[in-house]
């Protein structure tokens, strides 16, 4: 880390690029440094409050994680991963319907953008819909412009579906199902969408270009 003295003649976005440098090198404890210095200089630096969220939901310190990722948002409506990671918090925690509501404006992007299919995927996955959510990941996953740490948990979530799907033959899911059919009870989900998503979108995806 650098000397104290030197950081004394830092700035809040200089300390934040330093925090980026230092997540994406995996240290977790130099990244957290960095970024509560930016945030001591600067408590409104929306990218510090999200850099800094992301690096305690790796830390598994989720209620730290969500008071800076809610900050960051609000600092920021225009922050789509921001908000997509608050949103993935909050759905991994068993909170539907906060995560609904969180996710809601990322609506307002292209249909195509991969955060908002990304989105749309876990919600039919949460659902339990998982031929609706095959359609929005696979999509999602097939965007050469997706953020490697997303793309990752992208095929996670795909992955986890499949392997699902290999002990658990497939029932028709609601969302897939003709208009005035009557639609069979799906089979039990291996896992709920809460307990077996394990992200890595968290860390990783501080990209201070996003």
């Amino acid at each position: 880390m650098t000397p104290v003295n030197a950081l004394d003649a830092l700035d809040a976005d200089e300390l934040f690029m330093l925090g980026l440098q230092a997540s994406t090198s995996n240290d977790a404890g130099q990244a957290i440094g960095y970024l509560k210095l930016a945030l001591s200089r600067s408590p409104d630096h929306a990218r510090a409050h999200w850099a800094i969220a992301a690096e305690y939901a790796g830390l598994k310190m989720m209620d730290r994680a969500e008071v800076h990722f809610a900050r960051a948002v609000e600092l920021d409506d225009q922050h789509p991963v921001a908000r997509f990671q608050y949103g993935l918090l909050l759905l991994t925690s068993g909170r539907l319907g906060e995560a609904e509501t969180t996710w809601a404006p990322l609506d307002a992007l292209d249909e195509a953008h991969p955060v908002r299919l990304f989105k749309s995927g876990l919600l039919h996955m949460a659902r339990d819909e998982f031929d609706a959510a095959l359609v929005n990941l696979r999509q999602a996953m097939s965007d050469p412009a997706l953020e490697p740490a997303l793309a990752r948990d992208v095929k996670m979530a795909i992955d986890q579906i499949e392997a699902a799907r290999a002990t658990n033959p497939p029932a028709v899911d609601a969302a897939a199902a003709p208009v005035g059919d009557p639609v069979p009870a799906p089979a039990p989900a291996a896992e709920s969408v809460e307990s077996h998503l394990a992200f890595s979108a968290y860390r990783g995806a501080t990209d201070a270009s996003h």
